[in-house]
């Protein structure tokens, strides 16, 4: 959606009254830099960042090769893959693979954000459920992500309990984590075992072996890609690497950088499920799904690729440096386009929307480099929102 500057300001100041908002950001904030000095300083930490930052330079001068490698070597693992040019060719796709009568459950994905796929699905009939407890709140709350690894940040537990109540009917403590966290299990498991379809994310593909590596703590992902009859990746061309052991480098670096100090699952899938248990015979499908979808979007990333957006797509989406940036601090995801909000969101926003939505959110920047500080893939995201304030739109 784009917005004139007088626009987004004002939407910025309101922001500054929003106490609930304030509240969350802050909450959030604190404990993560409560764990940032102890993860960061780890040597193990410090050598995949110095590994993954090269990975991803190399996969930014490669990134139409592999993108089109991992379609092959998906296809030859027996998985549907595609190549989604548009949001509206990554909807298309999905209306072919799903039914209009399914229920649909969802992990947390930024690209299903990026194209509003379940805004598409409901429109058309299905039943859709994120499973993704941040992702859960906002679909109750019916607002976008607030940070990209964290997307109900800006909630404090005052207001899930709130959301909760109303949702369940059932009265809940705010100091009651345990509790509203357990009730969404049971609804959630319940929607997960009756799935047609489940929708997933992905932390890194690998172009050589065709395997989607995903990192989590909840293990929603793991039940939401195996136990519905059909999984579908929806994932873009920027999160393919070279090989599987770059991928898990990948998903773990993401995960440290994100504020926890190990994740509790991380999964490789290369094709549905089966089982070479009778004579070494491989027979598909056996307990997991009966069908794989990969949907690769670009949305705007290969044309990034060769303008002063391009570092950009080095991301990882780890979303460490809008957790240290003072303007997210006290604006939350009021700063920030359709998707993606603060520090390289603003840059993201610029990707997938274009220059003309991202310029007026570019003069909150305060360039004071917090952001490039923590990068692990040492991009300079203030200095490319530096250019996007000076360029010149259309």
């Amino acid at each position: 959606m784009k917005r004139s500057f007088i626009e987004v300001k004002k939407a910025m100041y309101s922001a500054l009254e929003d106490t609930y908002m304030r509240t969350g950001v802050g909450r959030g904030m604190q404990n993560y830099a409560e764990k940032y000095e102890g993860i960061f300083s780890r040597e193990d930490v410090q050598q995949l960042k110095r590994e993954v930052s090269e990975l991803r330079r190399h996969v930014l001068k490669n990134i139409e090769q592999l993108y089109k490698q991992a379609i092959e070597s998906l296809t030859k693992n027996g998985v549907y893959a595609y190549y989604a040019k548009t949001r509206q060719d990554a909807l298309s796709i999905l209306d072919k693979i799903i039914q209009p009568h399914e229920l649909v459950v969802k992990s947390k994905s930024l690209v299903g954000e990026e194209i509003g796929v379940r805004d598409f699905l409901r429109l058309r009939g299905n039943e859709v459920w994120e499973t993704d407890l941040g992702e859960f709140i906002i679909q109750l709350k019916n607002e976008k992500p607030a940070q990209m690894v964290a997307p109900a940040l800006h909630i404090p537990r005052e207001e899930v309990a709130a959301l909760f109540e109303k949702q369940f009917n059932k009265k809940f403590s705010p100091d009651d984590l345990e509790g509203m966290v357990a009730t969404a299990r049971n609804f959630l498991r319940d929607k997960i075992a009756r799935a047609d379809t489940g929708i997933t994310g992905a932390n890194a593909i690998s172009a050589r072996e065709g395997t989607v590596v995903t990192v989590e703590n909840e293990g929603n992902i793991r039940l939401t890609m195996t136990m519905p009859r059909k999984h579908v990746v929806l994932s873009s061309v920027e999160k393919v690497y070279p090989s599987t052991v770059d991928c898990v480098k990948a998903a773990l670096t993401q995960s440290y950088f994100a504020g926890y100090d190990k994740p509790t699952y991380v999964s490789l899938t290369s094709t549905p499920s089966g089982t070479g248990d009778i004579e070494k015979v491989m027979v598909r499908p056996a307990q997991g799904s009966k069908e794989m979808y990969v949907i690769l979007l670009d949305n705007g990333r290969l044309d990034a690729a060769s303008s002063f957006l391009s570092d950009g797509l080095r991301c990882i989406k780890c979303g460490a440096c809008q957790l240290v940036c003072p303007v997210f601090s006290v604006d939350g995801p009021a700063w920030g386009g359709d998707t993606y909000t603060a520090a390289i969101g603003i840059v993201w926003t610029a990707i997938v929307e274009g220059v003309d939505s991202a310029k007026p959110l570019s003069y909150f920047c305060l360039s004071c480099n917090a952001c490039n500080e923590v990068c692990p893939a040492d991009i300079d995201i203030s200095g490319t929102i530096r250019l996007l304030k000076s360029s010149k739109v259309k």
